[in-house]
């Protein structure tokens, strides 16, 4: 009966769940605006929208020419449908050639979902201007969030914008694929359903007491 149990519980977690392996050189810092578990390890990840922020951070050339390059985090937004993804850094065997790979700031990250390329979304994380400008990461996170529409709830998504939930019903004319450098163009995206309610409890659960407060009252008022 015990081992019943135990595989029981194996295949719960298992299902609805992926596992994203980074490849040398990527680190990956957050996974749908928490902490990853692993920045350089395999993970879980789950099914349907997910939104990781990367970085690279890899060591180019050889001999005393070596040197380690870092970019800046960068938030790559995909959907999740298969059992198996692996992530790897853009071409670069240099640290000019890395330089090069990012002055766009459109670097061709390598996405594969089960031995197929997976198209993406990709921006630079915007930082606080300041000495250390990826310092407060986790604000930076959930300011850029925030300022798009998107909200997460224990890693998982409950709101985003209108706009970004049409580039994900349709095969999308501006997505990165992660083996070509071209972007293909194919029909516009029909037209999907507003999720104003959605966004309307995602505002109210980011915002403080005297907030709900405040926007309760306001609520009253209207009726």
């Amino acid at each position: 009966m015990k081992w019943i149990l135990t595989l029981f519980a194996l295949f719960s977690f298992s299902v609805g769940a992926a596992v994203i392996i980074p490849e040398k050189g990527l680190s990956i810092l957050y996974v749908n605006e928490q902490k990853a578990e692993s920045k350089i390890g395999r993970q879980q990840l789950p099914q349907g929208d997910v939104q990781l922020v990367v970085k690279m951070d890899k060591k180019l050339g050889r001999g005393n020419s070596a040197k380690v390059f870092t970019s800046n985090p960068f938030v790559l937004s995909f959907v999740v449908t298969g059992e198996e993804i692996t992530i790897d850094t853009p071409v670069a065997r240099s640290a000019q050639e890395a330089t090069n790979a990012f002055k766009s700031q459109r670097p061709e990250w390598k996405l594969v979902q089960d031995g197929e390329p997976l198209e993406y979304h990709q921006e630079m994380l915007p930082s606080d201007g300041k000495l250390f400008p990826y310092l407060a990461m986790d604000k930076l996170v959930a300011e850029y969030n925030q300022s798009k529409g998107i909200f997460f709830e224990g890693g998982k998504l409950i709101s985003k914008p209108v706009e970004a939930q049409a580039i994900a019903a349709a095969t999308t004319s501006t997505a990165v694929t992660s083996t070509a450098s071209k972007v293909e163009k194919t029909s516009p995206a029909k037209p999907v359903a507003s999720s104003n309610v959605e966004q309307l409890k995602a505002w109210y659960l980011k915002s403080s007491k005297e907030e709900r407060k405040e926007f309760r009252r306001w609520m009253i008022d209207q009726e």
